[in-house]
């Protein structure tokens, strides 16, 4: 019997060895590698651009997008993109205003939103139509922010991560 269970407890250790799992770590919230990106930048990644805001009261902003990526099966996900002259601009007057907006407490209505520009792109049905915000979390990288759907924060900012290795890989190749 001991010997039974001294078999079965070695090949659990080598099976358990033997399975690789992928694993993504995710970003920074807020990252600086000194580049400056545009709106072509994402499209070339397969952004696809669906509005541009007006930025005139969104502080600091030069612009802002709504738009989607497909991620790996196919399904388009929502993205909101702001970009600022630099970074120093994307931290200090840009921050404040997306965090205003993301999360699980993310104002999505007229009274407390800080920018409300087409808030309606912000928003998103959840159980028997209820709204809830749309972007769990976002990222700061470089000169823009990047706002990522999610159901949960860790979720949202996974996909933000994989955006951001995909722009990053296609500036290095």
């Amino acid at each position: 019997m001991k010997r039974i269970l001294s078999l079965i407890i070695v090949l659990f250790f080598i099976l358990s060895c033997a399975i690789q799992e992928e694993v993504t770590v995710p970003v920074e919230k807020v990252t600086d590698s000194g580049k400056n990106f545009s709106i072509e930048d994402l499209k070339k990644i397969g952004f696809k651009l669906n509005h541009e805001y007006k930025v005139e009261d969104l502080p600091g902003a030069v612009s802002a997008y709504f738009g989607f990526i497909k991620n790996n099966l196919g399904e388009p996900e929502d993205y909101e993109i702001r970009f600022y002259t630099n970074h120093s601009d994307a931290v200090q007057q840009g921050k404040k205003y997306v965090d205003n907006a993301t999360g699980e407490n993310g104002c999505i209505s007229k009274d407390c939103a800080l920018w409300k520009e087409d808030l309606k792109h912000r928003i998103q049905m959840h159980d028997l139509g209820t709204l809830h915000p749309k972007y769990m979390d976002y990222v700061v990288h470089n000169n823009f922010i990047l706002m990522c759907p999610g159901y949960t924060g860790s979720e949202a900012l996974m996909k933000c991560t994989t955006i951001l290795d995909k722009l990053n890989q296609s500036h290095i190749e």
